[in-house]
C-alpha cells in the first residue's frame, strides 16, 4: 500500500480538526431554569469557542511538527547518502583496488620491497597506514557500490581478512619477534584477499540491467500473442516503463 505523502496527512489533520468542532455540542439547559442574559451567554460561548480554538491549533501544530521532523529528516539523510551506482563510477572505484595490487608502486610491491630489505621499522608504519588509506578508503568505498546485501556481507568479512593479514606483516616485523617467513606467508594471503575482494565487481547490478516487463515475458513465452496484447494495451501510455524493441519474437 503506497505510504500517503505529507500534503495528504495534513490535509486528513485539518479534516478531523473540522470533524472534532462539528461533534462538540452546547451545554444543555436544566428544566425549569431561567434563561440566563444574552450578554452573558455570549460571553460564555465565545469563552468556550476560543478555549476550543487554542486547543485545536496547539494539537494540529505538535502533530504537524511530528510528522515533518519523522518523515522529512530520514528522507533528507537518505538523501546524502545516496550514491548513483554507475558503470564509470564501478571501473575506477575496482581499478585503485587492482592498482594496489600490480603496480610497482602499489600495496604488494612495496611490501614486497620492503620485506626483501629487512626494513621492519618501515613495515610497521606502512601497515599501520595501509589500513587507513587501503582497507578503510579503497575497499570501504567498493563496498558501497555491491548491489546485494548477501554479497556486502561477504565484502565486510574480506575487508577484515585484509586487517588480519597486515596485522601479521606488522607483528612479524615487531622487535625480538622479527620474521621473514610470516611476513612473507601474510603476504601471500594478503594478494589472496585483495583477489577475492576484486571478483566481487562483477556481481554488482546496475538499474537499466534489471530487465523490463517485456524482456521476461519474452524469456518465458513462446508464441507473439501475449505480446501483441501487452503492445496493443501500452503502446498509448507514455508513462510505462515497458520496452518492446529488444527482442523480436517469432
Amino acid at each position: 500500500m503506497p505510504r500517503p505523502s505529507i500534503a495528504t496527512i495534513a490535509v486528513l489533520c485539518c479534516h478531523l480538526v473540522g470533524c472534532s468542532n462539528a461533534f462538540i455540542a452546547p451545554p444543555k439547559k436544566s428544566p425549569g431554569t431561567a434563561p440566563k442574559s444574552t450578554t452573558s451567554s455570549s460571553s460564555t460561548a465565545t469563552s468556550l469557542h476560543a478555549t476550543r480554538r487554542n486547543f485545536l491549533h496547539h494539537s494540529l501544530t505538535t502533530t504537524t511538527s511530528i510528522i515533518l521532523t519523522t518523515t522529512l529528516a530520514p528522507q533528507a539523510s537518505l538523501a546524502k547518502e545516496a550514491i548513483e551506482i554507475t558503470p564509470t563510477l564501478v571501473t575506477e572505484t575496482f581499478t585503485t583496488i587492482r592498482n594496489e595490487l600490480t603496480s610497482p608502486t602499489g600495496l604488494i610491491s612495496t611490501l614486497t620491497t620492503l620485506i626483501d630489505n629487512g626494513s621492519f621499522e618501515e613495515i610497521i608504519q606502512y601497515t599501520k597506514e595501509s589500513d587507513a588509506y587501503f582497507r578503510k578508503a579503497k575497499l570501504g568505498k567498493a563496498r558501497k557500490l555491491l548491489t546485494d546485501k548477501n554479497v556486502k556481507d561477504e565484502a565486510v568479512l574480506m575487508s577484515n581478512a585484509v586487517t588480519f593479514d597486515l596485522i601479521g606483516i606488522n607483528r612479524a616485523s615487531r622487535p625480538g619477534r622479527e620474521s621473514r617467513e610470516d611476513q612473507l606467508r601474510y603476504l601471500e594471503e594478503l594478494k589472496r584477499d585483495v583477489e577475492k575482494f576484486l571478483e566481487l565487481e562483477k556481481t554488482i547490478v546496475f538499474d537499466d540491467e534489471s530487465g523490463s516487463l517485456y524482456d521476461i515475458v519474452c524469456d518465458v513465452m513462446e508464441g507473439g500473442l501475449i505480446i501483441d496484447i501487452l503492445q496493443t494495451k501500452y503502446s498509448n501510455n507514455s508513462s510505462s516503463s515497458m520496452k518492446f524493441n529488444k527482442h523480436t519474437v517469432k
